[in-house]
């Protein structure tokens, strides 16, 4: 089975089946006046079926551990729910009309299983699916005159005409929907029941879950309580409900096209579409809180709430889809599952959260119902008075909540590349376990993606403005990454880097800016705030104790590499690291300028040769020569410049390329600073000096 689009499972059920949930409110608010009554019918039928599919035998075992147990519970709400919508709150009319509503909500969702029929039909063979055609039509015409009978006898002619056309052009939609949500046909697939596979131990798993559960149940409560506001507030029901559904399905189109656009920037990062969109959403929910708590109706400001939250949505499912993309071949690694189990417990947990959306919603109107009796909110100005911030704290809630887990989500565009990377080369049947254990630890380990070091970076690259020179010169190579080599020019050179450097890169950093924060403070107020004399001392101390958490959290999140100067034992554990980063594709940030004495703030210093250890252990692991590029931070002209690739060479012995590349990258970055007579010098004499030595 083929889907046009990936929005197809979630969005596009929910809109199938909010022309059910309208139609009922109107079809009751015409019979009895009590659009509210009708909606709650509705929802509690269709989440009896939805409660029937999720928990049956083919279809549990597919759920997540947690959540097998739910189906008791849930039964028994909907039960006690159920008695008290259909005994005992009819009971207290006397309108024989209230007993219609019933049949008419019956009809609705028996009109629910037709856009199910259309999708079995698109993958039967054609030889075959000529009679079952036929059967679905007449079905569907048969619920149209059913609906339409009840209608005729139970309301003037013109109104029973307008709402009987109105339930035929929305059982059409619904079909000419599910006609083009599946394309492509085959014969349909078997209905067995595979072992259930638990896929909770991968963190990225569970948090995607967490994840998707909780926004396709925000979605569910949106689209309940926003309709529901709006077939209570006018009285021009079907015009509203018109302009309702076109600018629903307008942002939803508009913002389905910028999202569509957004797929060919390859290092495009979901969590950032969830969180873009999860904050439209909640605006759009706080705005229309906002309008009932001032006890104001304004349409267009319905149809603007309206807009925001299908834009969120919409947004918010797209980084679920590109997430999801990547679920299968993460499970395939890591030896949980194959693709097909895993959409089956994709499928089964999506369906879970759209029962306890209908539940969350049927609950609130419920309430509603039961405390006002048979004096539900007629208008608009009834509504708003009788609106209280409590009746929206549910679904903000569930909508926070949503943002708080997808800024816990681990894999960020970096681990996602990685991730492709690593399927790419199982594909063609290579191996990578400096990659594969990069992926694990991020995958299974307790990890989050790097917010603080991102919002520091947002926060200062408008007062770091620069200029990047000679981008071309950078070929990246995900089999032999760069190492680059820059002036360090005090603090400049780093934090020029980390804010405007065009490719990711992974710093070597002094081990005593790293690791236990109580030594880092330490050290950051012995060398650097202890000298700040015209501070007070409690304002040093209090510096240190800030930017050594800063500096901690940071460099932690950038995944710098510690180096130890002083312990050629530790140093192993910083080549070995820097060797494992390069081999799973990550370039390395190094500034080698000699720390003794004071960093040149043009251009640089005598360079420290220590780490061509590097270059030389890799060779001998991998067999590859390490590419260098040196860089320059330019303080006074705001440029950041490259040079060009040096390549280190082991014929001609580590002596030899220790010298030619040290000369070498201190030549180019002088130029790139503007003294070519010094580069020029300086190559001479190396020359000169290494002549001498061979003679």
């Amino acid at each position: 089975m083929k889907r046009r689009n990936d929005f197809s499972l979630p969005l596009s059920s929910v809109m199938s089946q909010l022309y059910g949930y309208i139609y009922s409110m109107l079809v009751s608010n015409v019979l009895v006046g009590m659009p509210l009554f009708g909606g709650a019918l509705y929802l509690c039928g269709r989440a009896a079926k939805v409660l029937a599919n999720v928990y049956s035998r083919k279809h549990r075992a597919y759920l997540p551990s947690y959540a097998r147990s739910w189906g008791v519970i849930l039964s028994v709400i909907l039960l006690v729910i159920g008695i008290l919508l259909m005994g005992l709150y009819p009971a207290g009319f006397q309108s024989p009309k209230v007993w219609i509503v019933f049949a008419a909500v019956a009809l609705c969702l028996c009109a629910d299983s037709m856009p199910e029929r259309v999708r079995r039909l698109k993958r039967t063979p054609r030889d075959t699916s000529r009679r079952a055609w036929l059967v679905t039509i007449l079905l569907q015409l048969l619920i149209i005159a059913g609906m339409g009978a009840l209608l005729i006898v139970n309301l003037n002619k013109r109104t029973a005409l307008e709402m009987t056309a109105a339930f035929a052009l929305l059982m059409l939609i619904r079909a000419i929907t599910a006609w083009f949500l599946y394309s492509g046909s085959g014969t349909p697939e078997e209905e067995t029941v595979s072992e259930p596979v638990e896929l909770l131990q991968l963190r990225a798993y569970h948090s995607f879950e967490v994840i998707s559960l909780l926004a396709v149940t925000a979605i569910e409560l949106t689209v309940s309580a926003i309709y529901a506001l709006l077939v209570t507030g006018t009285e021009s029901f079907l015009p509203a409900i018109a302009l309702g559904i076109g600018c629903t399905l307008a942002a939803y189109q508009i913002s389905l096209m910028f999202v569509r656009r957004t797929r060919k920037t390859s290092r495009q990062d979901p969590t950032w579409l969830l969180c873009i969109g999860l904050l439209l959403w909640l605006s759009g929910v706080m705005m229309c809180s906002w309008m009932l708590g001032a006890g104001r109706f304004m349409l267009s400001l319905v149809y603007i709430c309206l807009a925001l939250c299908s834009a969120g949505s919409t947004f918010c499912f797209s980084g679920l889809i590109k997430i999801d993309e990547l679920m299968p071949g993460l499970a395939e690694i890591m030896g949980q599952s194959g693709k097909e189990l895993y959409r089956k417990q994709r499928t089964a947990n999506w369906e879970l959260a759209q029962l306890l959306g209908d539940v969350l919603s049927l609950i609130a109107l419920s309430v509603i119902c039961f405390v006002n009796g048979k004096e539900l909110p007629e208008d608009m100005n009834q509504l708003a008075a009788r609106f209280q911030p409590v009746m929206i704290i549910p679904l903000l809630l569930v909508i926070f909540s949503t943002l708080i887990s997808a800024f816990r989500f681990p894999l960020s565009a970096r681990y996602i590349e990685k991730l492709r990377m690593l399927l790419q080369l199982k594909q063609s049947g290579e191996e990578n376990e400096a990659l594969k254990k990069q992926v694990e630890h991020v995958v299974v380990d307790p990890y989050r993606q790097p917010w603080l070091a991102r919002t520091l970076i947002w926060m200062l690259r408008p007062f770091y403005r620069h200029t990047i020179i000679n981008r071309d010169h950078i070929v990246t190579d995900k089999r032999n990454p760069l190492v680059f080599l820059g002036n360090h020019a005090e603090i400049y050179g780093p934090i020029s880097c980390a804010l405007y450097f065009p490719v990711p890169i992974r710093f070597w950093t002094i081990s005593m800016m790293m690791g236990n924060r109580k030594d880092v403070m330490d050290y950051l107020y012995e060398n650097t705030f202890r000298h700040k004399t015209f501070l007070p001392v409690f304002v040093r101390k209090a510096l240190a104790r800030l930017f050594g958490f800063l500096s901690t959290e940071v460099m932690g999140q950038l995944e710098s590499i510690p180096v130890y100067r002083d312990s050629p034992i530790k140093l192993r554990q910083t080549l070995r690291m820097s060797i494992e980063a390069l081999e799973s594709g990550d370039n390395l940030m190094i500034f080698p300028e000699n720390p003794d004495g004071k960093y040149q703030k043009g251009g640089i210093g005598e360079i420290s040769p220590g780490f061509l250890m590097l270059a030389e252990a890799y060779w001998k692991k991998t067999g590859k020569k390490m590419r260098m590029m040196p860089v320059y931070a330019n303080r006074e002209n705001k440029t950041i410049s490259f040079g060009q690739t040096i390549l280190y060479n082991p014929e001609n012995g580590f002596g030899k390329e220790q010298v030619r590349i040290v000369t070498e990258t201190r030549a180019q970055i002088l130029e790139m600073a503007g003294y070519p007579q010094e580069a020029a010098a300086l190559r001479e004499e190396t020359e000169t000096k290494t002549g001498e030595a061979e003679e």
